[in-house]
């Protein structure tokens, strides 16, 4: 089942203040924070500019409850497994080959939100601004959401290779291999033009999710042998 921004009831009031975040989710994306007019996120919403102070009390809190929706979001692609994993890691029952498979299915479940049109497609343009120049709020995104998920990886390719989940090695590799899926949002537009397509289908995503596989498996076994 598609995981929805920004959930909210159908009460009138919280349909306001949703079309609000979306709205503004959508500008910021578009022209960046400071850009961004509250009488352009109010106007896209199809709400007077007064709604932004009743819901939020400014722009500000406005972004900051943005921030915290798209952390929620993200947070729920991967619950499930995420804790499942922690589960494992905590008692100790999660061996290097089972560590390899749940990076797998973390990295193929990041990826399985690139196609157009999706959710993550509507957070991909204030991500990569918030990591290229982060807002004053950009830490309630980065310690609810974007550390706790890094910390998980790292902790499984910690028991996939054995490495010291904490090394700064061990983070720095950790990055490097989300950034494989990373470079189909931050880098879409190039793989585009190269594949000579207007957008990635399902079948570009299946053949990227068995290369990722690929690679994971001649990484993780590799650093596993050529560790003392």
């Amino acid at each position: 089942m598609q995981r929805e921004l920004f959930p909210t009831s159908p009460n009138k009031g919280e349909q306001a203040r949703r079309k609000l975040l979306l709205a503004a989710l959508k500008k910021v994306g578009e022209k960046g924070y400071e850009n961004a007019s509250v009488r352009e996120i109010a106007d896209d919403a199809g709400q007077n500019v007064a709604s932004i102070a009743y819901y939020f009390g400014n722009k500000e809190k406005l972004y900051a409850a943005v921030l915290e929706g798209i952390g929620v979001y993200l947070a729920g692609i991967f619950s499930g497994l995420a804790e499942e994993t922690r589960a494992k890691l905590e008692s100790g029952t999660l061996d290097p080959q089972s560590a390899t498979n749940v990076m797998k299915q973390l990295l193929r479940t990041l990826l399985g939100q690139q196609l157009e049109g999706g959710e993550f497609d509507k957070i991909r343009l204030v991500m990569i601004r918030e990591q290229s120049s982060p807002s004053e709020s950009f830490d309630l995104l980065y310690k609810k959401t974007l550390k706790p998920l890094h910390e998980l990886f790292t902790n499984v390719l910690g028991v996939a290779t054995g490495e010291d989940p904490a090394s700064t090695i061990t983070i720095l590799r950790g990055h490097a291999l989300f950034g494989q899926v990373l470079a189909f949002t931050v880098a879409r537009t190039t793989i585009l033009r190269r594949l000579g397509v207007k957008k990635l289908t399902r079948d570009h995503l299946a053949t990227i999710g068995d290369i990722i596989d690929e690679h994971l498996d001649i990484i993780c076994p590799g650093l596993k042998g050529a560790i003392p």
